[in-house]
């Protein structure tokens, strides 16, 4: 033992120092020890039975809400009840009445009556564009009816508006040829024939 009294003194002041250091943790950890406790006394015994009052409340509501909404559907869905019935039974009454046969009939017979344009003319070159002819219609005579009492839809063909009738060209017979070479350009070259027509279009359009 060799060590000098300077040395053991600073040893002592060590150990001091360190129990002290000792003590105040000591008294943290007590400090957090109840403060932990208290905090988890207040949750579990105050605010955590808190929450699940106002939760049950919530959900209290939330059922109450419901049974309201289920008996006011079942209070309406009753009420209603005898208008669907009612419309069952007209649709169920509706289609024992339908005839396949007839109602087949009115849509062919509707189609077959509808015109057919009429055939094509060979025009010569150079001469008057012929009247043009009226629509067709089928001759139903040879079709066999499950109906005694049939209407036939005659289709007329589509009349043209009053003020386009005075745009369109007029043509006539070979007692006005003037007339036909004017609005048919008959007296002109292919070429300026097809610029004249291009013209015309162009006038009429812009007359519309």
């Amino acid at each position: 033992m060799n060590a000098t009294k300077a040395q053991v003194e600073k040893s002592r002041a060590q150990m001091n120092h360190r129990h002290d250091l000792m003590e105040k943790s000591k008294g943290d950890y007590i400090i957090a020890v109840e403060t932990t406790n208290t905090n988890q006394h207040e949750y579990y015994h105050q605010r955590w039975p808190g929450l699940i009052n106002q939760m049950q409340r919530c959900e209290e509501h939330r059922i109450d809400e419901i049974r309201e909404v289920l008996q006011e559907q079942c209070s309406i869905h009753q009420s209603i009840i005898p208008h669907i019935q009612e419309c069952i039974e007209t649709i169920s009454e509706n289609c024992n009445n339908i005839n396949p046969a007839e109602d087949s009939e009115l849509l062919m017979e509707e189609r077959s009556n509808q015109p057919y344009p009429p055939d094509h003319q060979f025009i010569e070159y150079g001469t008057a564009k012929p009247e043009p002819a009226t629509f067709g219609a089928h001759n139903n005579s040879t079709r066999k009816t499950k109906r005694d009492k049939k209407k036939k839809f005659m289709l007329s063909p589509p009349e043209i508006p009053p003020r386009f009738k005075d745009l369109m060209p007029s043509f006539h017979s070979g007692d006005d040829e003037k007339d036909v070479n004017k609005e048919t350009f008959d007296n002109l070259p292919p070429e300026k024939r097809k610029k004249a027509f291009k013209e015309k279009i162009k006038e009429i359009e812009g007359k519309i």
